[in-house]
């Protein structure tokens, strides 16, 4: 009875190793690489990025920041499964020049930390460990939080607009009362 409760786990190992071997593999982002949602060169904006593999899909989808990834990961009707997704692990890493992709589902977030990512939303700041996130929000502030404790209002819930973004808000109000002939140029 001993020698078979010994080979059990042996028996289940090749499983576990064929499910990981299954899941694809970061890609690299390059020069003509676009955001899934702003259609923007990825290399043109700062932050961590993230990119998400979909079952029988070729290629990822891109996202120009961490946040855009994880709201699309909690939007219910997307047309395929998500095998895995990807996030820059920010350890020792700069906004202009983010680390190696980590596995999303394994990441620690910093929330809160006042950073704006790649299109302007506060950004949520993955991390490869705990120890990693503490310390980045020892010294930007914000919240650790791991991925099962991301709220869908985290993500999804509006926010107030970066100032400059504001600025821009009430310019496009003034060029389209412009247009629509309610205000004078």
């Amino acid at each position: 009875m001993k020698a078979r409760l010994f080979l059990l786990p042996l028996l289940l190992l090749p499983a576990c190793k064929e499910e990981t071997a299954a899941l694809p593999a970061p890609v690299p982002i390059t020069a003509e690489t676009a955001g899934h949602y702003c259609q923007m060169g990825l290399l043109e904006h700062e932050g961590p990025k993230g990119q998400a593999h979909l079952e029988g899909l070729p290629a990822p989808l891109f996202f120009a920041q961490v946040r855009d990834l994880l709201a699309y990961l909690r939007m219910p009707e997307q047309s395929h499964a998500v095998a895995v997704a990807y996030v820059q692990d920010m350890t020792g890493a700069s906004w202009t020049e983010p680390g190696a992709w980590i596995r999303a589902d394994r990441a620690v977030y910093v929330l809160g930390a006042g950073l704006r990512g790649g299109m302007g939303a506060a950004e949520l700041v993955p991390f490869a460990t705990g120890e990693a996130a503490d310390a980045f929000a020892r010294d930007h502030g914000g919240e650790v939080r791991g991925f099962d404790a991301i709220a869908a209002a985290d993500v999804l819930a509006p926010e107030d607009p970066a100032p400059d973004i504001a600025r821009a808000g009430t310019d496009m109000r003034r060029r389209l009362d412009v247009l629509a002939g309610r205000a004078a140029n």
